[in-house]
């Protein structure tokens, strides 16, 4: 026999260690049956037995009499933590050489004291080692291999959710701690680190007690051959909460305690206070997830941590006083910095994944069939491909590979067209919303568009670079119209192909709407949130509650603050939505309610919008600068408004009549055209429209690929609501169909790719002024134009406005003497001209494409000194003096009413989420195992 082959005995098994099991229950009648059935049936036994009862009330007590007899029972008042309640069977046994842990939830194997104990007498300095535990009642799921606690206080376990036991962690190895649930401790190391601390009465006592284990220089073991079974019923909350029981914010203050009484001397600053600050963040983000109960318990574990130094003083002078290796020696035992961010990701992701919910099919994954023939006839059955299971988000990743295609020519610093250039930061728009406008030529406290906002809460998580964001929301604008027009099909259509077509069409329809590559960013946007728009006005009807009033309202301010043209084409939907439902029973509720969603969305937007009001043409200024549009209505409609060839929508147009032909769905598809005709007025009034900007530009014509979009949608919309009468067509009607209902997506997806995105929108920032004016002191007067056409002109600061500053008044009366300083500048230039510039701020000018004329008349205006330019085309002066200087100081009244409505859109959110409450105790806990469990005696 090879020395592989022997059975090795333990040492410890020729003199055997003395072990003492305290057991501590707390109405735990439902799991004990089975737990002292199993410890009944331990292969090798303790030495002495306790059993420490803690005041229960559903006949724990009887149970543990009939198994261990009342003389080794102790019964502990409410309220006693679980290392009081050791402390008090401890008391009651004869001191032995290893104490054994036990829950009343525990369900054990036979072999699991002795594989403890192989692992514990095999060194000197092991001083605790706990098993492996499994889920129960499951058996299979992995629950703890050892623990460790992060840098945030979370528990750390180092396992996937819901990972299954198949031995992928079954080696011994040194671990920060082991859970009490089958902790086996040597009864010197108890008593000379003081055993656990009451201070931890439930939560956390078991990481405190293996964190100054490991610092007093001793080793805790995971034995991964010692199984058990915990049901882990306090953590769960499977027992009913009595008096004495540790309040619900026990488990976050015993954290935190934990992490603040163990850092090193070094950390302990650093974590105290981001303990502090990183609460209150928490804090928020259980309001903004509706967790209002969640909330209130960090709040006040906070306050019973923080008010309470004299209390973790005494405690860091405990463990100091036992510590004998420095904290860096166990640095290794602690889990990666990074994992909470890892699991705050994995959360983000999650709801990603939840809000793009991709269409799925059930799949039995590969599976073998053997025949009678043995292996020679095992026939492989190939699972469905990644289209056939997840068709949808397939569709979607392929969706995306093909927008980065077409945005190939495009980098993150993206400008030109309608869309000025980015803030260096997030901070920027933040700054924009609560203070008014940078120092941007002259000076304002105006308010900033209420997209400003939104971009600013949207950026921040970039901070650093908020010109991703807005690259995402171009770029990728046709994948993300295509998801939310998904989340719309999922309500409208129960035709999983169909559903995918639309949501794809639509999302060609962006991008093929020209309003990307002409930097348009409010129409871009405002089509991207149209359909979800149109769910939520839907889901009203339906469900006409206050709850779904403000969600629509929210949707509509979003909408409406890129594109403030969404507003009143919005109301009017609704008004006809209201007439046509006029003889149902609940059309005044619905009525009501939707005159909240359309207030909601008022209040949301503030006075900005209030303005647009008071000049209605103006609702047609989307975010970014107004660039006039060349309309052509026919061709606008067919194509999207883009550069698309006006044929590619045709077929569009004959499916959207064709979906009228069907009977049995042709009310429904009345409502798409509804909307479809909805959109072609839109696009006839913005073709007969001109506005005015707040900057006095006048004739600026707006684009109608906001209406072509919906009047493109809604057809297409009719199209899906007809798909469910295809079926019953003849085979080669559905052929033609199907082929016709390609025709679009093909044509446009296909001229997507080849044209691109980026004409006249580019991968750079487009500065107003040469990067050397931008770094004088003062501002730049950029006169354009001619005489003979018009002379146009503005002051910027730096390189010029960025994006969200084009909408926002400046000084008027600053405004009114730049304006007579020009006219004089140009007619019959003076000294107190240049000096009226001056006085406002201006210390240059500029001229991008110099015209002769005015050349002349600004080369004779006395202080002003020709400057070298950065091309033949243009032309620099810089103003012989000082400048003045006009910035102001930041009025309470602006930051006040910018924190209202930041209040208001926060406020807003919350209560349209689902609120979340934590689990409740169970007032009759069911058996975890139906097996009956005969008496076990323990002696």
């Amino acid at each position: 026999m090879t020395m592989d082959a022997e059975q090795v005995e333990p040492v410890w098994r020729s003199a055997p260690p003395t072990v003492a099991a305290v057991l501590v229950s707390h109405d735990g009648a439902a799991w004990l049956p089975k737990v002292l059935s199993s410890l009944a049936g331990l292969s090798y036994a303790p030495t002495a037995w306790r059993a420490v009862d803690v005041s229960s009330t559903d006949g724990s007590a009887d149970l543990l009499r009939r198994s261990f007899g009342s003389e080794r029972i102790t019964y502990a008042p409410s309220g006693t933590g679980f290392g009081e309640a050791v402390r008090l069977g401890l008391a009651e046994l004869p001191r032995t050489d290893w104490i054994w842990l036990l829950h009343d939830d525990m369900n054990v194997t036979p072999g699991v004291l002795a594989a403890l104990l192989d692992e514990a007498t095999a060194a000197d300095d092991v001083a605790v080692v706990g098993p492996k535990i499994r889920e129960w009642p499951s058996l299979r799921r992995l629950l703890e291999v050892g623990i460790g606690i992060t840098g945030t206080g979370s528990r750390e376990t180092g396992l996937e959710t819901g990972e299954p036991d198949a031995g992928q962690h079954d080696w011994a190895e040194d671990v920060l701690a082991v859970n009490t649930a089958g902790m086996l401790v040597r009864r010197d190391v108890w008593d000379e680190l003081g055993g656990l601390d009451p201070v931890l009465p439930l939560f956390a006592d078991d990481l405190d007690f293996g964190w100054r284990v490991n610092r007093a220089g001793y080793r805790v073991r995971i034995a991964p051959s010692a199984v058990v079974f915990h049901a882990e019923a306090s953590q769960r909350y499977l027992r009913e909460v009595s008096a004495g029981d540790p309040a619900r914010y026990e488990r976050r203050r015993a954290q935190m305690f934990t992490v603040l009484a163990n850092s090193s001397t070094r950390r302990f600053l650093w974590q105290y206070v981001r303990f502090f600050f990183g609460s209150l963040l928490r804090f928020v983000g259980q309001l903004i997830a509706r967790y209002p109960e969640g909330a209130a318990d960090e709040l006040l574990a906070m306050r019973a941590v923080y008010l309470r130094p004299g209390r973790l003083k005494k405690a860091r002078l405990a463990r100091q006083s036992t510590a004998k290796v420095p904290h860096g020696h166990i640095a290794h035992l602690f889990p990666h910095w990074w994992l909470p961010y890892q699991h705050n990701w994995d959360v983000l992701m999650e709801m990603v994944r939840a809000a793009v919910r991709p269409e799925t099919v059930e799949t039995v994954g590969r599976r073998s069939h053997g025949g009678e023939g043995g292996l020679d006839d095992i026939e492989l059955i190939e699972s469905p491909s990644l289209w056939q299971r997840h068709p949808w988000m397939t569709a979607v990743l392929l969706f995306t590979a093909v927008a980065l295609v077409a945005g190939r020519g495009l980098g993150f610093g993206v400008s030109g067209g309608a869309l000025l250039p980015t803030p260096e930061t997030a901070g920027g728009w933040w700054s924009l919303v609560l203070t008014g406008a940078r120092d941007a030529g002259l000076p304002s406290l105006a308010l900033a568009p209420p997209y400003v906002l939104l971009l600013a809460f949207a950026g921040t998580p970039l901070w650093f670079a908020p010109q991703m964001l807005v690259w995402v929301l171009l770029v990728l604008a046709p994948v993300l119209a295509a998801l939310t027009a998904h989340r719309l099909g999922r309500v409208l259509s129960g035709q999983r192909p169909a559903r995918i077509a639309w949501a794809l069409s639509y999302g060609l329809v962006v991008a093929v709407g020209g309003t990307i590559e002409q930097g348009r960013l409010g129409t871009t946007v405002g089509l991207v949130v149209a359909p979800v728009i149109v769910n939520a006005a839907l889901q009203l009807i339906s469900l006409p509650q206050w709850q779904k009033a403000l969600w629509l309202g929210i949707w509509i301010a979003v909408g409406a603050a890129f594109a403030p043209a969404l507003f009143p084409l919005t109301l009017v939907g609704l008004a006809a939505a209201v007439v046509a439902l006029r003889g149902a029973g609940n059309v005044r509720t619905v009525a009501v309610r939707a005159l909240w969603a359309s207030g909601i969305a008022a209040i949301l937007l503030g006075p900005w919008m209030w303005e647009r009001a008071l000049r209605p043409w103006r609702v047609w200024w989307d975010a970014g600068m107004p660039v006039s549009a060349d309309s052509r209505l026919v061709a606008d409609l067919l194509s999207g408004a883009g550069p698309a060839p006006w044929w590619i929508g045709v077929t569009v147009v004959l499916l959207g009549v064709a979906a009228l032909v069907p009977a049995a769905t042709r009310a429904r598809v009345g409502w798409a055209w509804g909307v479809a005709l909805l959109g072609a007025v839109a696009a006839v009034l913005s073709q007969a429209v001109r506005f005015t900007t707040l900057s006095g530009e006048s004739g600026v014509a707006p684009t109608t690929a906001l209406g072509a979009g919906l009047f493109l949608g809604g057809l297409l919309a009719a199209v899906l609501l007809a798909a469910d009468e295809v079926e019953f067509l003849p085979r080669r009607l559905v052929v033609v169909v199907t082929a016709a209902t390609l025709v679009f997506p093909l044509l446009a997806a296909g001229f997507w790719l080849v044209r691109g995105v980026d004409d006249p929108l580019q991968d750079r920032s487009s500065a107003i002024v040469p990067a050397y004016l931008a770094e004088r002191e003062g501002s730049t007067l950029v006169v354009d134009g001619d005489l003979e056409t018009g002379v146009r002109y503005k002051v910027v600061a730096d390189d010029g406005d960025r994006l969200g500053e084009e909408a926002m008044v400046r000084d008027t009366e600053d405004a009114e003497r730049v304006r007579e300083a020009v006219d004089h500048l140009l007619s019959a230039p003076s000294e107190a001209d240049v000096e009226a510039l001056l006085a406002t701020g201006v210390s240059a000018v500029y001229m991008p494409d110099a015209d002769e004329e005015l050349t002349a008349r600004v080369d004779s205006a006395p202080s002003m000194l020709p400057a070298g330019s950065e091309s033949p085309t243009s032309r620099v002066w810089t103003i012989e003096g000082d400048s003045a200087d006009v910035t102001r100081g930041v009025a309470l009244w602006r930051v006040g009413l910018g924190g209202v409505q930041v209040l208001l859109w926060v406020v807003a959110v919350v209560l349209t989420a689902p609120v979340r409450r934590r689990p409740e105790p169970q007032a009759d806990v069911e058996p975890v195992d139906d097996a009956p469990v005969g008496e076990a005696v323990i002696r």
